[in-house]
C-alpha cells in the first residue's frame, strides 16, 4: 500500500493481561484511553492503561500505544500491513488491536524509538 498514514504515539503506558475464559470483566478495566477485551475458547485478553491494573494481577507491562489517527472502512486492504511491515523489518515485536474505525499497535517501551524511526523511514507521519 502506498498510502502514508498519520500515527500518534499515545502518552500512557499500557498493559496486556491474560485471564481465564469466563472470568468476569474487572471493574478497573474501563477508564480513560484505549481499553479492550478479547475472548477466545482458550483465554480472555485485556488491554488498558497500566496504571489501572492492580499489582495482584499478572500482566505484561511497559507497552506503548501507536494509534492510526485516520478513520477508514475496516475492509480497506493494506492499512494495518503498512504499519506492521516496517516494524517487523526493524525487528520490533508488537501486539495489534483493531476497532471499527482504526487500528492500535502496541510496542514495548524499550523498542519505541526504533519503532518510530522505522515508521518514519517508511513514509508515515508520526506525532507525539
Amino acid at each position: 500500500m502506498s498510502r502514508k498514514l498519520l500515527i500518534r504515539l499515545v502518552e500512557a503506558e499500557y498493559a496486556i493481561i491474560r485471564l481465564n475464559v469466563g472470568t468476569p470483566i474487572p471493574e478497573w478495566l474501563p477508564g480513560p484511553g484505549f481499553w479492550a477485551v478479547s475472548s477466545s475458547r482458550e483465554e480472555m485478553t485485556l488491554v488498558c492503561r497500566a496504571a489501572r491494573v492492580p499489582t495482584s494481577v499478572i500482566s505484561s507491562n511497559g507497552w506503548r500505544c501507536l494509534r492510526i489517527e485516520e478513520h477508514f472502512a475496516f475492509d480497506i486492504p493494506g492499512i494495518l500491513s503498512s504499519v506492521l511491515q516496517p516494524l517487523s523489518a526493524a525487528g520490533v515485536g508488537l501486539f495489534a488491536n483493531s476497532t471499527f474505525s482504526t487500528d492500535y499497535v502496541f510496542v514495548l517501551g524499550s523498542d519505541v524509538e526504533k519503532a518510530l524511526a522505522a515508521l518514519k523511514a517508511h513514509g508515515h507521519e508520526v506525532t507525539l
